[in-house]
């Protein structure tokens, strides 16, 4: 009689989160990201992207008739953080999706779960290839994974500007140290001597291990977050090393790095995961809108905005608020035509089918767009 007791409260418990969302007559959507913190900035403009999406959604009578609401769930970068984020939002009957992640430390455990709650992820930013190995059926990513984005940016450094003694540098997290390895796989396979550097974040003083650096290198790959590979391109000269330095799509932020660095970051390049939004006619009416609202686009935005679009799509399509079967409808996704110039198409992993990443230099106070770089899956 007890289990029987138990089981019938359980489906109680149930009925009534249901019935709470039904009464609720929203939507929601839970952005996560790290709102607080040194990543803020990056994280930030993740969410004001969501929330452009959602305003003009509910500008058009919202998704299913029902109002969409935004949910925020701050990560922090940091995974433990990230996990009760991640439970709070599982919590929330009225969530059907997410879009959630710049840090690939914090996507991997929120991932896990989301997923025993059936609510689907797009995550803008979170580029190791264990986000979607693991084989989750709710994860997918609208952006290019590490181990085509690294390796494009040895290619770009050894082949093309003809390098072949390279620093490479990682913060010893999930996501700078995957980087760091795939670039130093691909850089030794073109030729090249790789002398490999960990630094912790948040330190405030390089210079004792750049000044470890053999003085014949000629470039440095810095897979760092902007804050630090800022303070990392200013401390350089004082170790006598004046040498180009590159880095992954965590350094593309125009305050944090091109700012922070006080002209040091002059002349470098950093692999990125959008086009020049600035020159894609596609991406023109959403740069200008979010630009009126929040100031220039400078990182994840246009990411965060495609990947909403892509959610609400697939939640329209599915017809109601059933969180397994919008995940599976998200990952069908084929061919959808957004804002960045590229059809998107999710495979069996969840990773887009196209690949592309965007080579900048850094010139004054912004990036400037030098080649793309695409790979069929």
């Amino acid at each position: 009689m007890y289990r029987i007791a138990s089981v019938t409260a359980v489906l109680a418990a149930i009925l009534a989160l249901a019935l709470t969302a039904s009464a609720q007559g929203v939507i929601k959507i839970a952005i996560g990201a790290p709102l607080t913190g040194p990543l803020a900035k990056q994280g930030r403009e993740v969410a004001n992207a969501v929330k452009l999406a959602v305003e003009e959604w509910n500008a058009k009578g919202g998704v299913l008739d029902k109002k969409i609401a935004v949910l925020e769930a701050d990560d922090q970068g940091n995974p433990q953080v990230g996990v009760a984020a991640a439970e709070k939002v599982a919590a929330d009957p009225a969530v059907m999706g997410a879009v959630w992640g710049i840090t690939s430390v914090t996507c991997i455990p929120a991932s896990e779960v989301l997923n025993r709650s059936n609510i689907v992820m797009i995550t803008p930013g979170c580029t190791n290839p264990k986000v979607t190995d693991r084989g989750l059926k709710n994860v997918n990513r609208i952006c290019a994974r590490d181990d085509f984005q690294a390796p494009a940016g040895a290619v770009w450094l050894i082949e093309d500007l003809k390098k072949n003694k390279i620093a490479v540098f990682d913060d010893g997290t999930t996501g700078p140290r995957g980087q760091a390895d795939e670039f130093t796989k691909k850089a030794k396979a073109l030729g090249a001597k790789v002398f490999r550097y960990v630094i912790r974040a948040g330190d405030k003083d390089f210079r004792p291990i750049l000044g470890t650096i053999p003085k014949d290198v000629d470039a440095i790959y810095a897979s760092l977050w902007a804050p630090d590979a800022a303070l990392l391109v200013k401390q350089l000269p004082d170790v006598g090393l004046t040498v180009p330095v590159m880095g992954p799509d965590s350094m593309f932020e125009r305050v944090d790095y091109i700012e922070a660095s006080a002209g040091a970051a002059e002349g470098n390049y950093v692999s990125f995961l959008v086009p020049d939004v600035a020159k894609v006619s596609s991406t023109q009416a959403f740069a200008k809108a979010f630009k009126a609202k929040y100031g220039p686009v400078s990182s994840y935005g246009p990411l965060a905005y495609e990947a909403t679009n892509i959610l609400l799509t697939a939640i329209q399509n599915v017809g109601r608020p059933d969180r397994a079967a919008i995940r599976d409808a998200v990952r069908a996704t084929k061919g959808y035509q957004g804002l960045l110039g590229n059809a998107v198409s999710f495979n069996d992993k969840g990773d887009v089918e196209t690949q592309t990443i965007y080579i900048y230099q850094v010139k004054g106070s912004d990036f400037m767009q030098v080649k793309t770089l695409n790979l069929g899956n």
